[in-house]
């Protein structure tokens, strides 16, 4: 299963719709609140997670379905974007978002709504500071639509997200003989690379093996036109001043 595609529904985003799908009207978890091993197995099969049916190195049988790590990325990413969650021993689908659950582009566009929603929180590292986190993440927004032809060298969009600033945040200073200082740039570096890589599971960005160039997708540059940037431009219009990113209702 690809994890970046230039489609307009990413593989990643189709195989989190199966799963609600699958889910249905509920599914009996273990008394460990995890899916059932032959759940599990099934799973595997259905979604084409590729993981490891016995459940890694070393095991002769698959003992619990925690030892499928991917189909577990997928699980934790449709209980983050509100679809799937817990209730009284089983697995079951959120009424909210039922509606839109029922159709995979639905599905992509509240995963996407998520990933906003994360990137934000991430990219402030401090929770005082959350309007650093809106900051930096229109920055990137902005860095990677300014010329959709060319890859962006992700060291160097780091960098640029790591100076920039909001009102009231002041200028970090990137003194590199401070010992605190090189770590908590280490720690934002690890940050923009996770965003990054939320963001080419959705299809929206597209990176190299090594990932250290980044560009936008088709699929990205609509994101921008018709979401992100509207809502940038009635931000600096003073219209929403402070509102957050879109989300999908």
């Amino acid at each position: 299963m690809s994890a970046v595609t230039e489609g307009d529904i990413s593989p990643w985003a189709t195989a989190i719709h199966r799963l609600v799908q699958w889910v249905g009207s509920g599914r009996t978890l273990t008394t460990t609140g995890q899916l059932r091993v032959a759940d599990g197995l099934e799973l595997v099969q259905l979604l084409g997670t590729g993981d490891d049916l016995h459940g890694g190195a070393g095991q002769r049988r698959l003992s619990s379905s925690r030892d499928l790590p991917v189909l577990q990325s997928l699980l934790t990413g449709a209980v983050e974007a509100g679809l799937l969650r817990t209730q009284r021993g089983r697995l079951i689908q959120v009424r909210k978002h039922a509606q839109q659950a029922d159709t995979a582009e639905g599905v992509r566009r509240l995963l996407v709504a998520n990933a906003h929603h994360s990137a934000q929180a991430a990219l402030a590292l401090e929770a005082a500071h959350p309007g650093l986190g809106r900051a930096r993440l229109a920055a990137l927004w902005a860095e990677l639509a300014r010329d959709r032809e060319t890859s962006l060298v992700v060291a160097e969009l780091t960098g640029r997200l790591w100076n920039t600033t909001a009102p009231g945040t002041g200028t970090i200073e990137q003194t590199q003989d401070s010992g605190a200082r090189a770590d908590e740039r280490r720690d934002f570096a690890e940050v923009v690379s996770w965003v990054l890589l939320d963001y080419a599971y959705l299809g929206l960005l597209a990176m190299n093996p090594d990932q250290t160039l980044v560009q936008l997708t088709p699929t990205g540059s609509r994101e921008y036109d018709e979401r992100i940037a509207p809502t940038a431009e009635a931000r600096s219009s003073g219209s929403s001043c402070g509102a957050p990113w879109p989300r999908t209702q």
